[in-house]
């Protein structure tokens, strides 16, 4: 088996599941090294408190000395890169990340997978920080630290495993297998299905096919009956052991009696018609109920008792960039989070709107890959235009993709917005621009959203100072 190897080398080590991985062997008493760029990353914080260092010399060949295990991503060219063929002559093993998560999943008796286009950094998360708070300590590998001061990756011993269900390719465009069809876990919990990644997928159909597929391999499924999507695929997933969560009378897990506002939100919850009580979460939006539930659910059939699940519910506020309030002094609030699919963002800015009522909502994106942005230009347009004011920084790049090869720009999407008569839509060329139009359009009271799956959180103390200062 690979994790019985003593030594593993990762390219791309700065990325959220990478660095992760890395946490999660030097845990296992294994030798971890690896490469990316010199950039300031998220993960920067999580390889330093855990003493692994890394080279960003993607063509130092003599890195990989005294190194059994070589894995990759889809990033910096993964499987094709000099560094992996380097590795091959000197005779390591080549494995992929999605094959050394499974790895992880067959390691332990009961594993959880979360998948879904949207929701499943917080739902996971949220599984394994109730499971936590009951007492029994899951491993887990989230895309995004679920608890104060903690990582998205550990492991524990214990027989849970928690893990974020990616249904991107491993290495497109050489190797489009979706991540997830590897993983064959426990139990699969699905939040929704939409068209996203346009660079793996080339339409909703065959995203569903592929969600169906993942699903189909566990050995319990747990879906929501809320999204069309997922719905249209009840009647092949009835053949299997399923359970449906949703608001319909037709669901095995009904929500009623739901409230989202400025305190959270709550909702009562019956399987098939007998009601389990009420349940409260800290979370904003209607989207997390869902979430709720179906983590709720997804923990009653991996047999918990839904007085324990009630209370490790309850105290969970988040995982890291979703939703995170990362400054306020009670009248204005900066808010950040992780949305990059126009639904994504429909539901961020829903939930702010519940939380903050009629306050300004200043929302600050950064567009995340070319292909997605170009395929999803109009409906970004759309579902940002709910905000009050729309700042766009041009669009962070993926490590995968040929930017050369699209036009796309923030600049088209702010003039389809113009077009459309959204007179306060706004590109920019770099962020010391769209802070000073932010500091002339922020009123006290107001609300900022830093939004993108990029880099655009890097702007927080810009726009702290920005918010002290209208605050005085």
């Amino acid at each position: 088996m690979i994790l019985d190897k003593n030594s593993f080398f990762l390219l791309g080590i700065k990325g959220a599941a990478m660095a992760n991985i890395a946490v999660m062997l030097k845990g296992m008493g294994k030798k971890v090294g690896g490469v990316d760029v010199k950039d300031e990353f998220i993960t920067d914080k999580t390889l330093e408190l855990n003493t692994i260092s890394y080279s960003t010399n993607f063509h130092e060949s003599a890195a990989l000395d005294n190194y059994e295990v070589f894995i990759y991503s889809a990033a910096h060219e993964g499987s094709a890169s000099f560094l992996a063929q380097e590795a091959q002559k000197k005779g390591l093993i080549l494995i992929s990340q999605p094959e050394l998560i499974a790895a992880f999943v067959k390691s332990h008796s009961l594993s959880i997978a979360v998948a879904g286009c949207h929701g499943k950094t917080t739902t996971s998360s949220l599984i394994a920080w109730t499971l936590s708070h009951m007492g029994k300590i899951p491993s887990y590998l989230i895309g995004a630290p679920p608890f104060e001061g903690g990582g998205g990756g550990i492991i524990t011993g214990s027989d849970y495993f928690v893990v974020e269900a990616d249904e991107y390719g491993v290495h497109p465009p050489l190797d489009k297998r979706p991540k997830f069809l590897f993983l064959h876990p426990h139990i699969a919990l699905c939040t929704n299905i939409d068209f996203d990644h346009p660079d793996v997928y080339d339409s909703l159909d065959a995203t569903k096919k592929v969600f169906f597929e993942f699903l189909s391999q566990a050995q319990k499924i747990v879906v929501c009956g809320d999204d069309m999507a997922v719905r249209s695929l009840l009647p092949q997933l009835k053949k299997l052991s399923l359970r449906v969560y949703g608001t319909t009378e037709d669901c095995d897990y009904q929500i009623t009696n739901q409230k989202a506002d400025a305190t959270g939100i709550s909702f009562e919850l019956s399987k098939y018609g007998v009601s389990l009580g009420s349940f409260t979460s800290l979370l904003f939006g209607e989207k997390n109920i869902l979430n709720c539930a179906g983590a709720i659910a997804t923990l009653l059939e991996a047999g918990c008792a839904p007085d324990e699940i009630r209370r490790g519910i309850a105290g969970f506020s988040g995982a890291k960039r979703r939703m995170e309030t990362v400054w306020t002094n009670s009248q204005s609030y900066l808010i950040d989070d992780y949305g990059h699919h126009p639904n994504e963002i429909a539901a961020t800015i829903a939930a702010l709107r519940s939380r903050f009522g009629q306050k300004k909502l200043h929302v600050l994106f950064q567009p995340h890959t070319f292909s997605r942005t170009q395929e999803l230009k109009d409906a970004f347009v759309q579902e940002l235009s709910h905000a009050d004011y729309v700042y766009l920084l041009p669009i962070f790049p993926s490590a995968r993709e040929n930017a050369a090869a699209f036009r796309i720009t923030s600049a088209e999407l702010s003039r389809i917005a113009m077009r459309r008569g959204n007179i306060t839509f706004f590109a920019f060329d770099d962020p010391a621009s769209l802070l000073a139009h932010l500091q002339a359009q922020f009123k006290p009271g107001d609300v900022a959203l830093t939004l993108g799956a990029g880099d655009i959180y890097k702007l927080k103390d810009g726009i702290i100072s920005i918010l002290n200062e209208k605050s005085t």
